[in-house]
């Protein structure tokens, strides 16, 4: 098969390895013989700290980590000893079904320890539940870390996103990432009107659809014939040579129509493909990127760091797309965008919408290494899971895209303030 340019670079920089632990150099030049990924590298980087603690001279004791609920929406609540206090609004759909893992299986992770130590408090808090892994853990191990970072961000006056890197941009560029229901369930026509108008509201440069059924069940559905690659075809006729496009199949396909789909997308020229296989299929994912000559796009649905560390070191996608609630936060993706980075990738968070999804997507995209170039936006929606709105004032001015690019909020922590008497209709949760 002849090689593009994304597979000559491939084949050149990513057998340059070594085994899983540290060996004898003998036995180091025999795994980088065999081709195996430099695991020791991205090892290496895993153990590289990753919260600023030289940013608090003084310990920063938790006195309380609190969930708050309303039917079915969470938010999270933090104080310290010395009275500063944290708020994050949680996941907006899935949190709902495990908040009492935080009072009896979180909490007692953070609650009277030092949040300067943040690395080892989210470390010990997932790694600690073994047997609660998961999605639904990591939730809310994401919403207790994003209220830590409020509370530190205003302690130190600065962004919740500075206290985990250094600033490398001020401005996000985005890609649409909503109307995914609509894409899949009405007729093209209809569903690219509706991305069309969001378009042109937000001046996005960049979309993404959806392809196949979305069922991660490698079913080979469509919720009818040839619609995702009438899809395909009319988009691009649609918006043009000059939209960058892309396309998530959540799943839909096995191999053979993964790789029947990613030609089509070549030959429309979409910039990358995303989880076209169910997304734990790393053997096959791995064989349709391999066929292939767009980038692949994955890592969502990941919630496990060593599962990163193997889809980075054998590159089954170009473009890892952690999940900012399901992967736990912040501190970690940051583990991941430093390992993509070492590794030639690519980095575009992946978020969900309503809730403060944007607000911790501009947060973490401000001081990523290896970014992506667009980012995913679900519009300044922020319902929380019952359907109203969160109210909150921003810090530093309105929350706008212009020429599909957003300003990171500069102010202090999350860069928002909670309306109180919104809080005031929770409960706190005490298991």
């Amino acid at each position: 098969m002849k090689l593009s340019r994304r597979k000559f670079i491939t084949n050149t920089s990513l057998f340059s390895g070594a085994a899983l632990m540290p060996v004898t150099s003998c036995a180091q030049r025999d795994t980088i013989q065999a081709g195996l990924p430099d695991y020791l590298k991205l090892d290496k980087i895993l153990g590289q700290p990753v919260f600023k603690k030289e940013l608090f001279p003084e310990p920063v004791i938790l006195a309380s980590v609190e969930v708050l609920v309303k039917e079915s929406n969470c938010m999270y609540r933090v104080r310290s000893k010395d009275g500063d206090e944290g708020i994050s609004a949680g996941h907006p759909f899935i949190a709902c079904s495990s908040y009492p893992m935080v009072p009896r299986n979180l909490a007692p992770h953070f609650e009277g320890k030092d949040a300067r130590d943040l690395d080892q408090l989210i470390f010990n808090a997932v790694e600690g539940n073994v047997k609660r892994q998961g999605i639904p853990l990591n939730v809310h191990v994401a919403g207790i870390e994003f209220a830590i970072l409020d509370l530190m961000g205003n302690r130190a006056n600065k962004p919740a996103g500075q206290l985990i890197g250094d600033l490398l941009r001020t401005e996000v560029p985005i890609y649409l990432g909503h109307h995914y229901s609509n894409l899949r369930k009405l007729e093209p026509e209809k569903s690219l009107a509706l991305m069309q108008k969001d378009a042109e509201d937000t001046s996005a440069r960049a979309i993404k659809l959806r392809a196949g059924l979305g069922d991660n069940l490698a079913s080979n559905k469509d919720n009818a014939p040839g619609r995702t690659e009438k899809l395909i075809r009319m988009a691009r006729e649609k918006f043009g040579d000059d939209m960058v496009l892309m396309i998530d199949g959540n799943g839909s396909y096995s191999v053979k129509e993964a790789i029947r789909i990613g030609k089509i997308l070549e030959e429309y020229n979409y910039d990358f493909y995303e989880e076209p296989i169910p997304w734990d299929w790393y053997e096959e994912q791995k064989t349709v990127e391999r066929a292939l000559n767009i980038k692949m796009a994955g890592g969502e649905e990941e919630f496990g760091i060593h599962a990163f560390r193997y889809l980075i070191g054998n590159e089954v996608f170009q473009v890892l797309q952690p999940d900012l609630f399901y992967f736990g936060g912040m501190v970690r993706t940051m583990q991941v965008a430093r390992m993509v980075e070492s590794s030639g990738l690519s980095i575009t968070p992946h978020i969900s919408g309503n809730g403060f999804g944007f607000l911790y997507m501009l947060q973490m995209v401000s001081v990523c290494p290896a970014a992506y170039t667009y980012h995913e936006f679900k519009l300044f929606d922020t319902k929380d899971a019952n359907g109203d709105n969160i109210p909150i004032e921003s810090k530093t001015g309105p929350f706008v895209s212009n020429d599909g690019v957003i300003k990171v909020p500069m102010g202090s922590g999350l860069g928002v303030n909670v309306d109180p008497d919104y809080l005031k209709t929770h409960t706190v949760f005490r298991g």
